[in-house]
């Protein structure tokens, strides 16, 4: 699996206006809802909702990974919305989260899920990563960041 099957120009989104948490999880759904992927957005929204204020989804690092299951969804679906001025997510360290990945699972495979966020926090982990996904000005720059940063690591793989 790699990250630019889910994440590209078209799955992420930025800049995320809103400037609240839920106000930037509508808007996320908003967009999977244009792109084709989701019929209805109210019944995922109060459920991710509920979800975030029983537990937050902020990881630290400015980092939230907010998600739910659907039955619409027949495949791991995702998108990648990036704030510039950040969002209180309710983090650990306190920090305004600036990168949101919002996935959804279908009901029968929530493993994929987890796969999918081990690798996106495998490259995100990386300041110089963090720093340059924010730095973007456009999706494009930042699916290059990505296909880039799973090129070379594609490369450390194959010399080890």
């Amino acid at each position: 699996m790699n990250l630019s099957d889910l994440l590209n120009k078209t799955t992420i989104y930025s800049p995320v206006i809103s400037n609240t948490r839920n106000g930037s999880i509508q808007e996320l759904l908003n967009h999977l809802q244009n792109l084709g992927h989701l019929s209805s957005t109210i019944k995922l929204y109060k459920y991710i909702e509920e979800l975030e204020n029983n537990h937050s989804t902020a990881a630290g690092k400015g980092i939230a990974y907010p998600h739910s299951t659907s039955i619409e969804i027949e495949d791991l679906t995702c998108v990648l919305g990036i704030s510039r001025s950040g969002l209180d997510f309710n983090s650990p360290d306190g920090q305004l989260c600036h990168i949101i990945l919002l996935s959804l699972s279908p009901e029968n495979n929530p493993a994929k899920h987890r796969k999918f966020i081990t690798l996106f926090r495998s490259m995100i982990e990386n300041s110089n990563i963090r720093t340059s996904i924010l730095e973007a000005s456009t999706p494009d720059e930042i699916s290059e960041i990505i296909n880039n940063w799973e090129e070379n690591d594609q490369l450390m793989n194959d010399l080890e």
